[in-house]
């Protein structure tokens, strides 16, 4: 059984509508939350000072942001049955960036544990200019590493698109291949996208693991001025876990089973489990988009700086409209 039979494809009629409504709520909220947190991240005059952490979470914000703006794309292609009505590069394009977002966003929140870390257990040890200097480096290399994994995909103008026998366009699907080392490529490419995810796990588990210990033996420390911060740091490596058991786990623990099924690598099973199969990786694929919007949520609206921050800027706005209804008054008078 080929791919040009579509017959490993096979998903329910609700795919399509899933990914039209999540798509479009994770746009409509998550354009505007991630263009708040770049603000904030960015102009908050309260905490001007650039530190490790921060560069992280601005990384962070601009790869969900990149994800965010493009997502009317992918609504149009499932609102019209998956039909992609661009081109093969812009496919292609389009496609990569998906994945540069994803695996830069995992690097990033590993990164950002491991900061939180380095806080609790040693935070005087290291000089504040060679954070910085060792954050710009881990950035570079991360956003170099993701766009030159892409690079072979955006140069190339073919294999993006799969013409099926409905007539309509796949994009970034064409999993399918009667070239073994097309499909063995395609393996070793989506065995280390799992083997990332799974160091990136790796990293956040053992750093709170290595956080509550620290806060465990240390209970004097807790009830110093430092000790707050520790419970802060503590707090976000639990809620950076969180999203990656519930947005990224879930699909990484499916896609490599999918992607050895799919490329035909075993037995295909009956119509019943293929649409099974395939709707549960859709699910996951869903859910790991979520984190685009439960990012910010995380490392900035449940700070209490960053609630001092939009309790300023509403202040201001609210300002500003008393002094524009006074002046409009004074000129009507």
């Amino acid at each position: 059984m080929t791919c040009t039979n579509d017959k490993l494809y096979q998903s329910s009629a609700f795919t399509p509508r899933f990914f039209v409504v999540i798509y479009s709520l994770l746009f409509i909220i998550g354009l505007p939350e991630n263009i708040v947190a770049c603000f904030y991240l960015l102009y908050n005059k309260a905490n001007k000072r650039l530190t490790e952490v921060k560069i992280y979470m601005i990384n962070l914000t601009l790869a969900d942001l990149m994800f965010v703006v493009f997502l009317p794309v992918w609504v149009d292609y499932y609102n019209n049955g998956r039909n992609w009505r661009l081109s093969d590069r812009a496919c292609g394009f389009f496609g990569s960036l998906f994945y540069i977002n994803t695996y830069s966003t995992l690097c990033f929140l590993s990164l950002i544990s491991f900061s939180r870390y380095l806080a609790v257990s040693r935070p005087l040890k290291t000089a504040q200019t060679k954070q910085v200097v060792r954050a710009v480096i881990l950035t570079a290399v991360i956003w170099t590493g993701t766009l030159g994994a892409s690079i072979p995909i955006l140069i190339t103008n073919s294999n993006h698109t799969n013409k099926r026998p409905d007539s309509k366009t796949s994009c970034f699907e064409n999993y399918c291949s009667d070239n073994e080392s097309e499909r063995s490529r395609l393996l070793i490419i989506h065995s280390i996208m799992a083997l990332t995810f799974a160091v990136t796990f790796g990293v956040v588990i053992a750093n709170y693991i290595l956080i509550l210990r620290k806060l465990l033996i240390d209970k004097v420390a807790l009830s110093l001025p430092q000790g707050k911060l520790k419970k802060r740091a503590s707090r976000m490596v639990l809620m950076v876990l969180v999203i990656y058991s519930l947005c990224f786990l879930p699909y990484h623990i499916i896609q490599l089973p999918w992607v050895v099924y799919v490329l035909n690598f075993t037995k295909p099973g009956d119509g019943t489990f293929r649409k099974s199969f395939n709707d549960v990786h859709h699910v996951t694929l869903g859910l790991m988009c979520i984190n685009c919007v439960l990012d910010p949520i995380v490392y900035c609206f449940l700070t209490e700086d960053f609630r001092q921050y939009l309790r300023e800027w509403m202040g201001y706005l609210r300002n500003n409209c008393v002094l524009k209804r006074q002046k409009s008054q004074t000129i009507h008078s």
